[in-house]
């Protein structure tokens, strides 16, 4: 703790007599004197003061707030992540609100797979593909199913597909 930040507790007389205690001492610059009837009064103004000049000295400050510790760590993620971002976190949250569903049923891979080759299948059929874009796509998903095989559809994600290479 800095010499600015210290703070003392000392008895002290009243003029009308009577004994008090004085937490006396300076916190960035700023005289402070409190007076107490008794001793752990004092010396709990004492505590606070001091801690209030360590979480300042910090760049913490206290704040009440309605979040459980959980929540409230996962909101200062989130600000973290922020750093150096043009738009507020109420804009990534409207986004997300706006554009994100939770998928209707879980599919399998493999199912999703064989309805999607079964459709494929059809427009081949219909001269819509050539059998090469069949071939080449159906060894392909045979290659994600490899890979995936117990995973839903909802669980391919980006960052998912490419870190399984």
């Amino acid at each position: 703790m800095s010499h600015e930040n210290t703070f003392a507790v000392s008895r002290f007389l009243n003029r009308n007599g009577v004994t008090s205690w004085r937490v006396a001492g300076g916190r960035h610059g700023v005289r402070i004197r409190k007076n107490f009837k008794t001793k752990e009064e004092a010396a709990a103004e004492k505590a606070a003061l001091e801690l209030k000049a360590m979480q300042a000295t910090a760049g913490l400050r206290s704040a009440t707030t309605f979040l459980a510790d959980a929540e409230l760590r996962e909101a200062e993620a989130a600000f973290r992540r922020l750093a150096g971002k043009s738009q507020p976190l109420a804009f990534y949250l409207d986004f997300a609100f706006a554009n994100y569903r939770e998928p209707v049923n879980q599919k399998l891979l493999t199912e999703a797979v064989t309805e999607y080759v079964a459709m494929k299948e059809h427009e081949r059929e219909q001269d819509m593909l050539s059998e090469a874009y069949l071939v080449h796509m159906k060894r392909d998903l045979s290659r994600l199913q490899k890979h995936f095989p117990e995973a839903t559809v909802a669980e391919l994600t980006g960052t998912r597909l490419i870190g399984k290479r």
